[in-house]
């Protein structure tokens, strides 16, 4: 599927509009203050090489001018781009013809994050888990039902965000962020080859902090753990002060101090990354 000279954002989604009926496309979510973009290059290359992924060919090149295009709107909030294949009939197969469709939006960014980077959160193992469909593993796709159930379990579990596993209780992620460990001066990560998202937040970290591994790990990895954060685009790194156990309602509590000092050495890298676009 080939792209138009230019992307023009839709005002409305059709009824056949594909990314609308199935999540037929991909989405990223970026921070917008003072009109720089945190991580620009990491999300215009997630929408490309994501959107790629699913048979949908966009340039980088088409991205930045529609984010230069929304910045004339404003200069602070959260940016989010949704590229789609398209409308097409009633059936699941793309039509042989179609062109790329493009939602924009402006949102508010959440008061809460400020204050859960200075004082943490908590956690408990959602009931919801994750399947295997190494295809979209990574991908930012918008079919993500998996994670309208997390959140929708949510709602009746007494904790700020929660961590999420597959069936066999290996660990993937949390509601709609990344999920990092430190365990006698190492730093841990789920691999997300099989299930999760590749966030730009994580892939930044994995860069530019020493002594992290990335692999398989279970609940009881996380339980005995000396120092858990999240981390997404949005709340950037979050420290994790404790943690329900699934089992035993035991609360896991974690020391802050290794995620405050990772905040702290990541700042200026960070701050490198915040671009005009």
């Amino acid at each position: 599927m080939s792209e138009s000279v230019s992307l023009q954002p839709l005002d409305q989604f059709a009824l056949n509009d594909r990314l609308a009926n199935y999540g037929d496309g991909v989405f990223t979510t970026m921070h917008v203050s003072e009109g720089r973009v945190g991580l620009l290059s990491r999300h215009v290359s997630r929408l490309v090489n994501d959107a790629a992924a699913l048979g949908i060919t966009v340039t980088a090149t088409a991205i930045e001018e529609v984010i230069r295009t929304a910045m004339q709107q404003q200069q602070d909030g959260v940016l989010k781009i949704l590229l789609g294949s398209g409308q097409g009939g009633r059936g699941y197969s793309r039509p042989e013809q179609a062109a790329v469709s493009l939602a924009v939006s402006w949102h508010a960014v959440p008061p809460l994050y400020e204050t859960w980077r200075q004082q943490g959160i908590s956690l408990a193992v959602s009931p919801v888990t994750l399947a295997h469909q190494p295809l979209l593993a990574g991908l930012k796709h918008a079919n993500r039902l998996e994670q309208v159930l997390v959140k929708r379990a949510m709602q009746t579990m007494d904790c700020d965000d929660c961590v999420v596993t597959d069936a066999n209780t290996t660990v993937i992620e949390a509601s709609a962020a990344n999920l990092f460990w430190f365990k006698k001066g190492v730093w841990f990560t789920p691999d997300l080859s099989k299930a999760g998202v590749n966030g730009v937040m994580r892939q930044f970290i994995l860069e530019h902090t020493e002594h992290v591994e990335v692999g398989e790990y279970h609940l009881r990895n996380l339980y005995d753990a000396d120092a858990v954060m999240l981390s997404n685009a949005l709340m950037q790194i979050v420290p994790v002060h404790s943690l329900v156990n699934a089992h035993s309602s035991e609360i896991h509590e974690y020391s802050l101090a290794p995620v405050k000092a990772l905040q702290q050495s990541l700042a200026g890298a960070y701050k490198q990354e915040c671009i005009r676009a």
